[in-house]
């Protein structure tokens, strides 16, 4: 008996029990579209995260001021964050440019339209250091003495869900923001509002969301210590060292001047923490997933012992008839082999598609970029694959082996 003959008959066998085999292969589909689904959604986020921060110069440090809270109650940085403190950060040993900024919110309108946005005051003739990969659309970086000019970045341009342009190069918006001022010991609130030209449009980075140039408006550090009031106090200062080598040791040495005072953002520790969680989310996930494949296989065992039990009376004719316990084992072997097939190929198809669309559906209700989407990498698939057809084989392993062993002649008399 050739192995065709032998999948011949083990399929015959499966359609003479359609709606039993259609409900155990729905079970391995079912196991194999979760784990599908789930790999390729977990892949496209470690892909856009990867993505997001190389994006960013690898060997960037972020300063911060740290604020404390004392009875319940937030305190004052105790270190301010100036000019001075950037003089002294380019003396520490491995660092090759500081670059300081200011970082505060507004709304920006243009016409009859308005949107909140970012605004970011920094030296952009040093964004290359930060940003390797960043390129304009339209115009030109704002020169540093340019107080009237401003970049913004492609989602500003044109938001999210919009298809007309918030903003044109050339043009003229308005940025305003409101904060509290005490007037004869009154707080009362002072809104502040300043006209600025479209000097450039960038090209869409996707940098990460707490650095979003993307959806930031950028002037230069002049204008925003002047727009904002801030009397020459920086939000933050950017070290960029020699090499990423050299991160470990900078940050140690900065730590070392200003202790807790400050806080360090290292954009490569955010991105292998952020891969860690998703990591772990995902093994999570896909050992829930797994469970289901487990029981699928159970379903496998259940199948094939039933069917053993109904057919005894053919076995007994099929060893009557000269067919060894090999090719008996064999015949029932290949209908587990053929469930497993049959599931993991529809479990394939239906994962990818479920997982597309699921992922989109998640990706409009949450508002994420538009730019993550699931990944299904061939190894990946196959290797999703050729598990289940195993596990299925294995399954189908004790119950194949039972029949094997039947006698012929207890089998007949049944």
């Amino acid at each position: 008996m050739d192995i065709l003959e032998v999948f011949r008959f083990s399929f015959e066998a499966l359609k003479d029990r359609k709606l039993r085999s259609t409900l155990t292969i729905l079970m391995v589909v079912i196991g194999v579209t979760l784990i599908v689904s789930l790999t390729g959604m977990s892949t496209g986020f470690t892909e856009f995260i990867n993505a997001s921060f190389s994006t960013l110069s690898p060997n960037t440090l972020i300063v911060v001021p740290a604020a404390g809270v004392e009875r319940g109650t937030w305190t004052a940085p105790s270190v301010i964050l100036d000019a001075r403190m950037v003089e002294r950060l380019k003396s520490v040993e491995g660092v090759e440019v500081v670059i300081p900024f200011i970082h505060r919110s507004a709304t920006l309108r243009s016409g009859s339209a308005s949107m909140n946005v970012l605004v970011a005051g920094i030296d952009q003739t040093k964004l290359h250091y930060i940003y390797p990969t960043l390129s304009l659309k339209k115009g030109r970086l704002v020169q540093p003495t340019d107080c009237v000019g401003i970049i913004v970045g492609s989602d500003v341009e044109i938001p999210p869900g919009q298809s007309k342009p918030l903003v044109e190069y050339g043009k003229t918006v308005t940025l305003e923001y409101t904060y509290v001022k005490e007037v004869g010991g009154i707080p009362k609130p002072v809104t502040v509002k300043r006209s600025f030209i479209v000097r450039g449009i960038l090209n869409y980075l996707g940098s990460p969301s707490y650095i979003n140039v993307d959806s930031m408006v950028q002037m230069s550090l002049s204008a925003a210590n002047s727009f904002f009031k801030c009397g020459g106090k920086y939000d933050g200062i950017i070290v960029v060292t020699k090499s990423i080598e050299l991160n470990d040791k900078v940050e140690k040495e900065i730590r070392e001047i200003y202790g807790k005072d400050i806080g360090i953002i290292s954009p490569k520790v955010i991105a292998q923490t952020v891969q860690n969680i998703l990591g772990g989310w995902s093994i999570f996930m896909l050992t829930i997933a797994g469970v289901s494949l487990v029981v699928a296989a159970v379903g496998i065992i259940t199948t094939l012992f039933t069917s053993v039990m109904e057919r005894t009376r053919e076995i007994g004719v099929l060893k009557a008839l000269g067919f060894r316990d090999s090719q008996v084992l064999l015949l029932f072997l290949t209908e587990a082999i053929l469930i497993g097939v049959f599931g993991a190929t529809i479990g394939l198809i239906v994962g990818m598609i479920f997982g597309t669309f699921g992922f989109s559906m998640i990706m409009s209700l949450h508002e994420f970029p538009k730019v993550i989407q699931p990944i299904y990498l061939p190894q990946h698939l196959t290797s999703i694959w050729l598990f289940t057809v195993i596990l299925s084989a294995l399954a189908g392993l004790y119950p194949a082996w039972r029949a094997s062993k039947l006698n012929p002649f207890v089998a007949l008399r049944r």
